[in-house]
């Protein structure tokens, strides 16, 4: 092969060269949608270029027919393969897709069986002939009656394609704007430049210069995707991603943008991986913004949030990590959420056991005092009074050994719920001990406290109490003692007050309220 021949043949090997090396970078790196397309896509343009020099360098013209139907392999691959690429990138389906696509692949072998077997029907060429040249003589030939079959074809599919990455760019946030343009300009390289051959502005066939392109017009769209190093960053995160895992897994790059998400995490989130793919994750989901505003800081964080997943409150653990390259850089944030909302009920009704009497649901004693004191002392910087009521059911053991246990469960039950009626939702009752039982009023003094006392006890005296074992009547004696500003009395003195006024009630015949006086 003389040096001039060599100087032809070695760009369009380049360009095959750069597309066989894109396409297994784009295959080796498969999570990222549309990654495999674009693969499928630059693989064929290779073929189509690899085609065309064994067509050039052929010297006889039936090398050249056979190889120019390899060629057209190529190109009637590659068309379909862009448009896959441009909807798949763009989040894009076409209509009912299994039956879209069913019909273009039976297009393109109909239209393939057309090229492969012209020289049978002359459909496609006719009158193929060779032109003399130096280094290389050329294929010529006039187009057949079905030639335009394949320019309706692959137009057809580009310009869908193009739509699709055009809708894209206009509706990409800013931030990927220009990843989408530069796409979109770099995969149009060679059919702008097909076009321009064509209207004959170039002096050349127009698969002359079409594969001399593809090597820059894969470049341009691989630099595009890979800008962002998103090929990079999916594969770190991706052996976790399990589309079976119950916990969701978001990958974010580190402009914080979505990246991947599994199947669990889209559910939590009600978003779609297609639809969500490279956006802002704080603008897909603001709940994290409020929850973890500091999730940009590098290194780990553990934060518990709260997300109405499905339409249901949910509580989640988020686990967030750091994400490293190749490189041991950081290349964005891989947040890990485990539903914990199983847990938090538990935890909630321990809860409730620990600072609840399990028999008439309110509290017990020493959440009381937890309570009672944050009051006291709130009292004591405010000034203001606080009162505290105390009493007990007159002859309670009799109710027990009268009618029984259960019965006088029920009754202590159904005096705690009057109680509570006629309390303010801000007084704190608390079960004393037995069938004792404790009040706090805050910013009550004490005739308004007597009132509260006397409405207890007229609760509970006037009605009788419905019981598996009939109606049944109870008193209540009723201990009354109020903090005023200018007394210095600690909680406990305050409540021993209360206790001792309960006892002087029941001294003077119970069903009664005693008032505790200084």
């Amino acid at each position: 092969m003389t040096w001039q021949a060599f100087s032809i043949i070695l760009p369009y090997l380049i360009s095959a060269l750069i597309s066989v090396a894109i396409s297994f970078f784009a295959f080796r790196w498969l999570p990222l949608p549309g990654a495999r397309h674009f693969g499928v896509l630059t693989l064929f343009e290779a073929e189509w270029t690899l085609a065309y020099v064994l067509q050039t360098t052929s010297p006889d013209l039936a090398g050249k027919i056979f190889w120019n139907n390899v060629q057209f392999l190529g190109a009637v691959i590659v068309p379909a393969a862009y448009c896959y690429f441009g909807l798949s990138y763009s989040g894009h389906r076409l209509g009912r897709s299994r039956l879209a696509w069913g019909i273009i692949l039976w297009l393109a072998a109909v239209l393939l069986g057309i090229i492969w077997t012209d020289g049978l029907t002359g459909l496609f060429r006719t009158e193929p002939s060779l032109t003399p040249g130096t280094p290389f003589s050329a294929l010529v030939f006039i187009d057949g009656p079905l030639f335009n079959l394949y320019t309706v074809f692959a137009y057809g599919l580009i310009i869908l394609g193009t739509a699709a990455l055009g809708a894209n760019y206009v509706s990409a946030p800013r931030v990927f704007r220009l990843q989408v343009g530069t796409v979109l300009v770099g995969i149009l390289i060679p059919w702008i430049t097909t076009i321009v051959t064509w209207l004959g502005w170039v002096p050349v066939r127009m698969h002359d210069i079409t594969p001399l392109t593809f090597g820059i017009s894969n470049l341009v769209v691989a630099w595009a995707l890979f800008r962002y190093r998103l090929f990079d960053l999916v594969p770190v995160a991706h052996s976790i991603l399990v589309e079976a895992m119950q916990d969701g897994v978001i990958v974010l790059d580190s402009d914080l943008r979505i990246v991947d998400l599994n199947q669990a995490a889209q559910q939590v989130l009600g978003l779609k991986l297609d639809r969500a793919l490279g956006k802002p994750f704080f603008q897909q989901a603001p709940a994290f913004q409020r929850s973890i505003p500091d999730l940009g800081h590098p290194g780990k964080l553990e934060r518990e949030i709260f997300l109405p997943a499905a339409g249901q409150p949910r509580y989640f653990e988020a686990t967030i990590s750091d994400l490293q390259d190749n490189r041991r850089t950081t290349a964005g944030r891989l947040i890990v959420l485990r539903d914990i909302t199983g847990r938090k009920e538990i935890e909630r009704k321990l809860q409730h056991l620990a600072i609840t009497d399990p028999l008439t649901g309110i509290f017990n004693r020493r959440h009381f005092y937890t309570l009672a004191e944050r009051e006291w002392q709130r009292s004591r910087r405010a000034g203001g009074p606080l009162s505290v009521i105390l009493f007990d059911v007159d002859h309670f053991k009799a109710v027990n050994d009268t009618c029984g246990h259960q019965v006088g469960d029920q009754v202590l039950q159904t005096l705690t719920g009057r109680c509570q009626k006629i309390l303010r939702v801000y007084d704190v009752i608390g079960r004393y001990g037995g069938e004792e039982f404790v009040i706090l009023l805050p910013e009550t003094n004490l005739v308004r406290a007597r009132l509260v006392g006397e409405r207890l006890r007229a609760a509970v005296a006037e009605q009788p109490f419905e019981t598996s074992a009939g109606p049944a009547r109870v008193t209540i004696s009723v201990g009354v003692a109020c903090l005023e500003p200018q007394d210095e009395l600690t909680l406990d003195k305050l409540i021993d007050q209360a206790d001792q006024a309960m006892y002087e009630a029941k001294r003077l015949g119970r069903n009664q309220v005693f008032l505790k006086t200084a």
